[in-house]
């Protein structure tokens, strides 16, 4: 399957999705992850430092990481937490799946999930209404996948989601 479909098909799940080159410059990310750092749109963090969402006192750290992923398929860092801060300097811990990925252009994929949701902040509604996006998101994005599995009925040859 093409590599552009399946990202293509990433940015309908709820999961926070980002693919960093070698310099960590963000070469990929999906909606929920830009719309989580503040921005509505992907394009809008394409070529962008992946460090300019890290605290700096724990920048070492995710570089670090960055380029153990980068030399090893299999390191300690295939899973790792760490905070994020959005747009507005409001951090969110993610625990993330790492891996190097395409040894022609040393790039990192990288999928997360928020570490804990502080359901303080929320409303029964709120909750509800969270879950609802979140399952219906991914709904899609597993509808789509199985659609490209078998054909790619539903995806035009530009990668797009044609209107069923």
């Amino acid at each position: 399957m093409n590599a552009e479909i399946i990202l293509k098909i990433l940015d309908y799940t709820s999961a926070y999705v980002v693919v960093l080159d070698s310099e960590m410059k963000i070469r990929y990310i999906n909606l929920a992850l830009a719309n989580k750092l503040g921005f509505e749109n992907a394009q809008e963090l394409m070529n962008r430092c992946w460090l300019d969402f890290i605290d700096v006192q724990i920048q070492d750290k995710i570089k670090t990481v960055h380029r153990t992923l980068l030399t090893s398929f299999q390191s300690e860092y295939n899973e790792f937490i760490n905070e994020v801060i959005d747009r507005h300097g409001n951090p969110t811990t993610i625990k993330w799946l790492n891996t190097s990925i395409n040894s022609e252009t040393n790039w990192t994929f990288s999928m997360g999930v928020p570490e804990r949701v502080d359901l303080a902040n929320f409303t029964g509604d709120d909750i509800r209404q969270q879950f609802k996006a979140a399952i219906e998101s991914d709904r899609t994005m597993i509808r789509s996948l199985k659609e490209c599995i078998n054909g790619c009925e539903g995806i035009d040859d530009t990668c797009e989601m044609t209107e069923e």
